[in-house]
């Protein structure tokens, strides 16, 4: 089968033309400097079907994935269309700090000005000054081909090219699986994403620990120099490296790089890398099934939150100091789609939260000491334990409670009622501990492998945002992640609670974490639990910026009569009958002394609806169960 490329240099009549893949190294003689290639070949020499192809028409596309590392400029920190994770990137202009980046077009015209400063992390560059040089893009490089060698990618299926400030890796397609696939790119890219740490962040692209990896180079548009070929502005050769050149550190890499080589050489390299990319290699078993699960992350530089299969995902908002028209272009598509969202206990909370849980967001609830929110989070917990990673902190109880708690929930056994004969001597307390046994055992029994608990066996004093870090990236990948953080005092997270709601806030984001947080804040049911006031002003002024969403939740048993006096304005004997005996039923005809009503009010909500709910909480069944809902009003 002939393959054909798109070249690009300025010699080229429009800057461009088709050439078969075999007549690259007659081009490069006549274009020693500055030969660029497009990153995909196809089966037809028209140059019409490449601009198509170039302009988003689906084709049957060829080639090797090329990972391009290349030095960063300040310059490049701003217009990449990407976050960097971690880095505080400001603009200076006329000698002052503008509070907030501009949108792209303002900002190029700020980038041209001669008094423009970017300033990364408190230190000031100029547009055009390396913030990330060859070392950086050197041992990105370095770490990089370590990952795609534990991926199952051999080492002889890469070639690795280099210039004085860019390092090339191709991947043999045939080991890929992928060729001839109308949807080569977008698997590249995300492959290129899982190798590069790239995140998704805000529905925008984020660069973690590697940062040079240009992002673009499994787009179509995308200019690659050809080996061999001269860097017009460099004017060094683009040159193949191996181990060797590897093992003498990145002094004596840059020195190999920088050497002169003759015509012959440079149209040998040409010549070695046809070879490469032509011969015919098998695919590594079970790869393609591993890139085709990857997850999707936005493509650098979307308007609209564009995964890698080019299907429209959460709105990439800027975040930018622009027009608001320019902001929501083509938003609408997205505005569509509900944001991904984790189920709740409850379907009326889910219809309420917007869907469940918003992943990736921080969720607090606020209650008195004793008011269920552990219960609630234990249940939360056990239903999330099927298909996401949960890793559930008690800062309150230990395993052993944990395990039984959880273990006898669901309204099968009593727990107080067990825990009071577990001591006994007789025969009852013999026949205590085989239902305790029997319950612990099958529930462990019922825990996949992702359901991780840390206690209060770990005697934590205060929350260290630091380490809730650390334990979540211990978790394993390949589905969502739910952190439980249980039982938190306001004590525990002292005079800087904001700035550690707001660091789990932007771990959520960049880690890909879904955070359920309880607090206890001590609250009253006032006379209208159906509007939002009083303490719940409180509540709202110090954590809504922080979170995304807020419940405040309170336990007693006249609960049920005020919210039937909240919905009928008086006491109604007939309606407490009705929702007692709906209590009853989802209870599954068990009513014992210790039952209360909990009324759960979502105050705040980015994704949904203030609304106040009615559970039946049964603490001796370690669960909650819905009852009735109805709006919250503000004061």
């Amino acid at each position: 089968m002939t393959h054909f490329a798109l070249l690009f240099n300025s010699s080229f009549d429009d800057g461009s033309k088709v050439c078969e893949l075999s007549s690259v190294p007659e081009e490069l003689k006549k274009s020693p400097e500055g030969l660029f290639r497009a990153p995909f070949f196809l089966e037809s020499d028209n140059h019409e079907a490449f601009k198509k192809f170039v302009g988003g028409a689906s084709d049957k596309h060829f080639g090797p994935l090329t990972l391009v590392f290349s030095v960063r400029r300040a310059r490049d920190l701003l217009t990449e269309g990407c976050e960097y994770q971690g880095l505080g990137i400001e603009i200076e202009t006329g000698g002052r700090k503008l509070p907030q980046l501009p949108g792209m077009s303002e900002l190029q015209k700020i980038l041209s000005s001669d008094d423009c400063l970017i300033h990364v992390d408190g230190n000031p560059y100029k547009p055009s000054t390396e913030v990330f040089g060859f070392q950086q893009v050197y041992d990105d490089s370095v770490k990089c081909i370590d990952t795609l060698k534990k991926m199952g990618i051999p080492a002889e299926t890469m070639a690795i090219y280099a210039t004085p400030e860019e390092i090339c890796i191709e991947i043999h397609p045939g080991v890929l699986g992928l060729e001839g696939n109308a949807d080569t790119g977008s698997f590249y890219y995300r492959l290129l994403c899982q190798v590069a740490e790239i995140r998704d962040l805000d529905g925008k692209p984020a660069k973690t620990s590697i940062k040079t990896m240009v992002l673009s180079s499994c787009n179509p548009e995308y200019q690659i120099l050809i080996p061999g070929s001269a860097h017009p502005i460099l004017h060094r050769t683009k040159v193949s490296v191996g181990p060797s050149h590897f093992a003498y550190g990145v002094a004596a890499f840059s020195d190999f790089c920088a050497k002169k080589r003759s015509v012959q050489e440079c149209v040998q390299e040409s010549l070695n890398w046809i070879k490469f990319v032509q011969t015919q290699l098998p695919p590594v078993a079970g790869l393609k099934e591993k890139i085709e699960a990857l997850p999707e992350i936005p493509r650098p530089g979307a308007k609209v939150g564009i995964g890698a299969t080019g299907k429209a995902v959460a709105k990439a908002f800027s975040g930018r100091f622009q027009p608001l028209l320019e902001e929501l272009a083509g938003a609408g598509e997205c505005f569509k789609e509900l944001p991904p969202a984790l189920k709740s206990v409850s379907a009326g909370l889910d219809k309420c939260l917007g869907g469940g849980w918003t992943k990736n967001c921080v969720h607090l609830i606020a209650g008195p000491v004793g008011s269920g929110k552990a219960s609630f989070l234990m249940q939360q917990a056990i239903i999330s334990r099927q298909n996401t990673t949960v890793l559930y902190v008690s800062f309150e109880h230990g395993l052993r409670e944990f395990a039984l708690r959880s273990a006898l929930s669901g309204g099968n056994v009593n727990l107080n009622d067990l825990l009071g004969m577990i001591a006994l001597p007789d025969a009852n307390g013999v026949e205590a501990r085989k239902v305790m046994a029997a319950g612990i055992e099958k529930f462990t029994n019922s825990l996949p492998e992702n359901f991780f608990f840390s206690g209060a066996e770990n005697c934590r004093a205060e929350l260290d945002v630091d380490e809730v870090l650390e334990l979540a990236r211990m978790l394993p990948e390949g589905s969502d992640r739910l952190v439980i953080l249980e039982s938190l005092t306001l004590e525990m997270l002292g005079d800087n609670a904001c700035d550690k709601l707001q660091a789990l806030r932007q771990i959520a984001a960049a880690e890909k974490i879904t955070f359920l947080v309880s607090m206890h804040y001590q609250t009253e049911c006032g006379k209208r639990p159906h509007f939002i006031e009083g303490d719940d002003q409180m509540l709202l002024e110090r954590f809504q910026k922080f979170t995304d969403s807020l419940l405040v939740c309170l336990t007693e048993r006249l609960n049920l009569r005020r919210f039937v006096a909240m919905v009928k304005g008086q006491i109604d004997a007939q309606l407490v009958g009705k929702l007692e005996q709906k209590a009853l039923q989802l209870s599954g005809g068990k009513r014992i002394k210790s039952d209360t009503y909990s009324l759960i009010r979502v105050i705040h909500n980015r994704y949904g609806r203030r609304e106040l709910f009615l559970y039946l909480f049964q603490p001796d069944f370690v669960r909650m169960l819905e009852v009735a809902s109805l709006p919250l009003t503000r004061a």
